[in-house]
């Protein structure tokens, strides 16, 4: 074979090489970190789209997410802790018919003392207590990372617990504020005794009107 065809088959073989590479940057990276973003954000994810301007903007979002979790350590609950956090929210649904707007609270205060006592960053709250809407927001964040499911009807406690903040007693939004509650903190402690499910407090809540 003639040296010039070697060189040109060298040179074709080097910029198919170099497609390929731009290819990978251009297309398939971008393509599997979106995969990945969006398997472990779920709901997340989508709702990152609508939060920001482009999907870069939004997947820069999720994984500055992962990058504050990675710096953030956790601890696993004792067995005692666990069970007090069961027995408290078995209380707060027991309470829910005949004060709503108090479990609504109590559900918020107990979500947050649970977060707190696994590790999570606890962000700025008023002189009441109370987290401000960039403060919840923070904290929804940082929980979407490992409760993605669980975080997106916990987003949707925040109008309902600003209804008990202002003592306004929409039973139906409350309502549906515990029984979001109820998933977050099901997640935050990996589930709830079998005693303390849908046939207790739970149910009594959902038929609530």
């Amino acid at each position: 074979m003639e040296t010039g065809t070697i060189v040109i088959i060298v040179i074709a073989v080097i910029l198919i090489a170099a497609g390929a590479a731009v290819a990978a940057q251009l297309v398939i990276l971008p393509a599997l970190r979106t995969n990945r973003l969006r398997n472990r954000f779920g709901p997340e994810y989508d709702r990152a789209l609508e939060a920001h301007s482009g999907k870069a903007d939004a997947e820069h979002d999720l994984a500055e997410r992962l990058r504050r979790r990675g710096g953030t350590e956790l601890r696993d609950l004792t067995p005692q802790e666990r069970a007090a956090h069961a027995d408290a929210w078995a209380s707060i649904q027991r309470d829910f018919v005949d004060d709503p707007v108090g479990s609504v609270r109590r559900a918020r205060s107990l979500t947050d003392t649970i977060m707190r006592t696994l590790g999570y960053p606890d962000g700025p709250v008023a002189e009441d207590g109370v987290h401000d809407d960039a403060s919840f927001e923070r904290r929804a964040e940082d929980l979407s990372v490992d409760h993605p499911a669980a975080v997106a009807r916990y987003r949707d406690t925040w109008a309902a617990g600003h209804l008990a903040e202002a003592d306004r007693t929409a039973t139906e939004n409350l309502r549906e504020a515990l029984l979001a509650y109820r998933g977050l903190v099901e997640a935050l402690l990996g589930g709830l005794p079998q005693d303390h499910g849908r046939d207790n407090g739970t149910a009594r809540a959902q038929q609530a009107e």
